[in-house]
């Protein structure tokens, strides 16, 4: 399999969320690059740098996964704004249940964004 350019939308204040993600990307069949930015090297500047960055790493992901959960795409947060962006520029967008709240945003259905488990074959499937 050729390598798959891949943005996890996240916010650090929801660590597991990322991890589970990556950690299924990471038993996954593909050779993913992982565009999201880490926590060990966060963005720094101003909001409008911090956007063009973001949209920089959107814009270089074949496919954006976000956790499913609703804090993920509350109305003005940074995590809508990419997904708004990602929808905006036609990309593949997924919501994983990462099973870290009992939810999932209704944003997704009224988006018709496909929402997977968090486990290695459904995203696979999905992604694939």
């Amino acid at each position: 399999m050729g390598k798959l350019n891949v943005f996890i939308s996240h916010r650090w204040d929801y660590p597991d969320d990322y991890e589970r993600i990556s950690c299924a990307l990471d038993r996954s069949k593909y050779d993913v690059s992982d565009r999201s930015v880490e926590s060990s090297d966060p963005l720094v500047g101003t909001m409008k740098q911090i956007t063009a960055a973001i949209k920089g790493k959107i814009d270089s992901a074949s496919v954006i996964l976000v956790p499913a959960r609703p804090a993920a795409v509350t109305v003005g947060s940074m995590g809508r704004k990419e997904v708004d962006y990602a929808l905006n520029k036609n990309k593949k967008i997924v919501a994983v249940d990462t099973g870290t709240t009992s939810s999932v945003a209704s944003f997704w259905a009224e988006h018709a964004i496909t929402v997977v488990s968090c486990r290695k074959d459904s995203i696979e499937n999905v992604i694939g």
